[in-house]
């Protein structure tokens, strides 16, 4: 009786079987991918014409995938797709959460770079990500419950067939809408500055439903075809470069040492940031830019990419953009670079986190003598790194280019213990960012203190920033400072806004060597008269290429 019922209830509720399961799978899918699109703002930059061709891509994709399983009224195929589905998705959003970008072959390649950080992802692991596994559930328990109805019959099969036709047609019609709407933005924004090209981009190529098998190929071509094309310079690019690439012209000797420190997601509003009782977060900082004659700048915008803190090392020590896909310190480390180190006689990087970003290769390529790093990772290796670099200085017999790169900063942020109260002022995870830049901060003006004394740092360049931001830009968040102090800066100087690719040329003229043959993509922060070249959109292109062709090798 009850089996009779039931399928009495399911022949009335029904035209069709399949339809009805055709639009139940598919509202899974759509619901869980708008989610998905929403949390990564991957619409971020498209027009209103480019959005409903994505979103249309959206829902002919989920009537295919819905296809799945049903043609024979099997369950198992259409169970597993949805499942790894599930969990794409929520690296996907976990992964752009912790680090702004969305995964791809190359982040898979350097997986190992998360040992000891994989707090930094799971941190983001919010209740609301179970949405997507429950909706699987729902429809799950759905087609269970109906799966002898859902069998269809010898003359649904044609039905079923009409349904994967139309699917194709809506697919279609949403890469028609899309390809209009991006000639439209095109030519609307053909004279802006578009930062974040790479968002864009992967909206328009691939899709959600076609993310897993795009990063697949991408890795065969790479890996296997080396299918990997390398576009010549175009001659407006070769214009371009000629502008900021000149005759090689002898340095001059270095007078004093180049101290670098490479702040790990080291943000701006954390230099005005105070606890409950009023006290400052970074005081050391705080009171070395009100007694020193500097360059300030607090709202430095990063440009690394997939690369995170290896982008920024490149960026800051090389003038060189990263490439438009994959991790440059990993596939090209080993390339010629221009860099600051080499015009010191002793050069060395002080590495807190071992094993990652290719530091024994890139140290050299950036123009380093030696590499120290810890045999293991500790939680106090920002106090490691100072007084590493207090040793490295006070030894130094000839002037040094040092780099120095903190750690304690990094995501989850709770490498530290809590030694300031915020109230509700703050967000937990902000609380911990605070705590963890405070530490910092307590370590780092310990060095400061020093150099303020020492002779062997009277005529020092000392340089401050960030390898990235954490936060997403808005709300007072998400942009980095650069401090550079010189003796060549004898007064203080503020500025309003960079590039990352702002740094290179101004520790350039900070060091005496404005007059390096490679001046970089950016412009001199320290000349009131310096126009820009080239915006950061053709900066990227241009250093993609020049990256893959191992341009500075060439030119030796």
């Amino acid at each position: 009786m009850t089996l009779y019922m039931r399928t009495t209830k399911w022949d009335r509720l029904s035209v069709s079987n399949q339809t009805f399961t055709l639009l139940a799978v598919a509202f899974s899918y759509v619901t869980k991918w708008v989610l998905y699109r929403l949390v990564t703002e991957s619409d971020y930059g498209l027009n209103g014409i480019q959005s409903t061709g994505a979103y249309t891509i959206l829902v002919g994709a989920s009537l295919l995938i819905a296809c799945i399983g049903l043609w024979r009224g099997r369950i198992i195929p259409a169970l597993v797709t949805m499942l790894v589905t599930d969990l794409w998705l929520i690296a996907n959003i976990l992964y752009h959460e912790a680090n702004a970008v969305l995964i791809n072959w190359h982040v898979i390649l350097i997986a190992d770079n998360l040992r000891g950080f994989e707090g930094s992802i799971l941190v983001y692991l919010h209740w609301w990500l179970f949405i997507i596994p429950a909706v699987t559930a729902a429809v799950v328990t759905f087609l269970v419950q109906y799966r002898n109805e859902l069998k269809p019959e010898e003359g649904q099969r044609k039905q079923l067939g009409i349904y994967v036709v139309a699917a194709l047609c809506v697919y279609a019609a949403g890469f028609g809408l899309k390809t209009y709407g991006n000639h439209v933005y095109d030519a609307e924004n053909a004279d802006k500055w578009r930062f974040n090209k790479e968002q864009r981009l992967f909206i328009q190529t691939h899709t959600p439903v076609a993310h897993i098998a795009y990063t697949l190929w991408e890795g065969i071509q790479e890996r296997v075809l080396h299918a990997k094309a390398v576009m010549p310079l175009s001659d407006e690019e070769k214009a371009l470069l000629a502008t900021i690439y000149t005759d090689s012209v002898a340095p001059a000797e270095p007078t004093g040492h180049l101290v670098y420190f490479l702040i790990e997601s080291f943000e701006s509003w954390a230099l005005t940031a105070k606890d409950a009782h009023g006290n400052e977060v970074c005081e050391h900082l705080n009171a070395y830019i009100r007694n020193h004659d500097l360059l300030l700048c607090t709202n430095v915008l990063t440009q690394q990419k997939h690369g995170r803190s290896g982008d920024g090392q490149l960026i800051t020590q090389t003038g060189m953009l990263p490439l438009s896909t994959g991790i440059t310190c990993t596939s090209h480390g080993g390339n010629v670079y221009p860099n600051l180190a080499h015009f010191y006689p002793n050069g060395v990087v002080l590495n807190s986190y071992p094993g990652v970003w290719n530091q024994k290769v890139t140290t050299y390529s950036y123009g380093f003598k030696r590499l120290r790093e810890p045999r293991f990772m500790t939680k106090g290796t920002d106090s490691l790194i100072v007084s590493w670099a207090l040793e490295e200085l006070q030894k130094a017999v000839e002037p040094t280019c040092l780099l120095g790169i903190t750690i304690n900063t990094h995501a989850p942020f709770t490498s530290v213990p809590a030694t300031m109260e915020f109230g509700d002022a703050y967000s937990s995870l902000e609380s911990d960012y605070l705590q963890t830049v405070h530490y910092m901060d307590r370590h780092l003006g310990r060095f400061l203190a020093w150099a303020d004394t020492a002779a062997v740092m009277q005529d020092a360049t000392i340089v401050i920033t960030a390898d990235h931001n954490h936060f997403p830009v808005g709300n007072g968040k998400g942009l980095c400072p650069l401090l550079i102090r010189s003796p060549r800066i004898t007064h203080k100087t503020a500025v309003r806004h960079a590039w990352q690719m702002d740094i290179f040329p101004t520790v350039l003229h900070a060091i005496g060597q404005s007059d390096y043959a490679w001046h970089g993509f950016g412009i001199d922060l320290l000349d009131p008269t310096a126009q820009r070249r080239l915006s950061p959109e053709q900066a990227y292109e241009l250093s993609d290429k020049m990256i893959r062709t191992d341009y500075f090798r060439k030119k030796e």
